[in-house]
C-alpha cells in the first residue's frame, strides 16, 4: 500500500498526477482511494487568489502494476543506452520478478563478466522498488546468461578446490557481486578438505578458499 498526497489546478489533475507519481493509468485509481483535501479555488476570469486542489490516494500495488513499472523502466534505460533489445518475458511471483531479455547486442547488455547487466539489474531494482515501495528482487537474464554464469563458476570451484587441497595453499578469487559470491560458498560448502571465507570491502570483496588443515 503507498499514500500520497498531491497538489493540482483541480481534483482531476491531481489525480493524474498521483497515478503518474504511482507509475499506473490513473483510471486505476478508484474513487474511494481518493480523500479530498481541498477542492482548491480558480479566480475569477483568471485574476483573484486561487488555491490548488489537494488529494490524498491511498493504493494497494497489484503486482502487474509492479511487473509492468519494471517492464517499462527496463524498456526506457535500454533504449536511453541505445540497445535495440526485446523484454521476451516477464514473470512475477511474490517476491521476485524476473525479466527475460532478447537482443542481437547481447554481449553488450552483459558486458565483460556479467558487470553490465549487474549494473542495470541494480539501477532498476533501485527505480522499481522506490517508486512501487515495494521490496521485490528484480532478475534481469539474457540467453540464459544467469543459469550458464552459475555452472561455470560451479565448474571453476570444483577446479579451485583441488588446486587448494593439492597445493596446501589458500586461493583468493577475483572481487565478484553477492549472487557470485553466495555461488561459490555453496558449491563449496560440503567439501571435506576446504573452506570459504568473504573477504574485503564494496566492489573489491571477494571469496578465499582454504584448506581446512591452514588456520585462517
Amino acid at each position: 500500500m503507498k499514500v500520497i498526497e498531491v497538489e493540482g489546478k483541480s481534483i482531476d489533475e491531481a489525480v493524474k498526477k498521483a497515478a503518474d507519481s504511482l507509475g499506473i493509468h490513473y483510471t486505476k485509481i478508484r474513487e474511494s482511494d481518493i480523500e479530498v483535501l481541498d477542492e482548491g479555488k480558480s479566480g475569477i476570469f483568471g485574476f483573484g487568489v486561487s488555491r490548488s486542489a489537494k488529494i490524498r490516494v491511498t493504493y494497494t500495488i497489484e503486482m502487474s502494476d509492479t511487473s509492468e513499472g519494471a517492464r517499462g523502466i527496463v524498456k526506457t534505460l535500454l533504449e536511453k543506452m541505445g540497445i535495440d533489445a526485446v523484454i521476451r518475458n516477464v514473470n512475477e511471483s511474490e517476491n521476485k520478478i524476473y525479466i527475460e531479455l532478447e537482443s542481437e547486442n547481447s554481449g553488450l547488455i552483459i558486458g565483460k563478466k556479467g558487470k553490465t547487466l549487474e549494473a542495470l539489474q541494480f539501477i532498476v531494482n533501485m527505480m522499481v522498488n522506490v517508486s512501487a515501495m515495494a521490496e521485490k528482487k528484480v532478475i534481469i537474464d539474457i540467453e540464459s546468461y544467469r543459469a550458464k554464469r552459475e555452472r561455470a563458476l560451479h565448474k571453476m570451484s570444483q577446479e579451485i578446490a583441488e588446486r587448494v587441497v593439492r597445493t596446501g595453499k589458500p586461493y583468493s578469487l577475483e572481487p565478484m557481486n553477492p549472487f557470485e559470491r553466495r555461488l561459490v560458498h555453496m558449491a563449496l560448502q560440503s567439501h571435506e578438505q576446504v573452506m570459504t571465507k568473504s573477504e574485503g570491502q564494496g566492489a573489491f570483496r571477494k571469496v578465499k578458499v582454504y584448506p581446512r588443515t591452514t588456520q585462517k
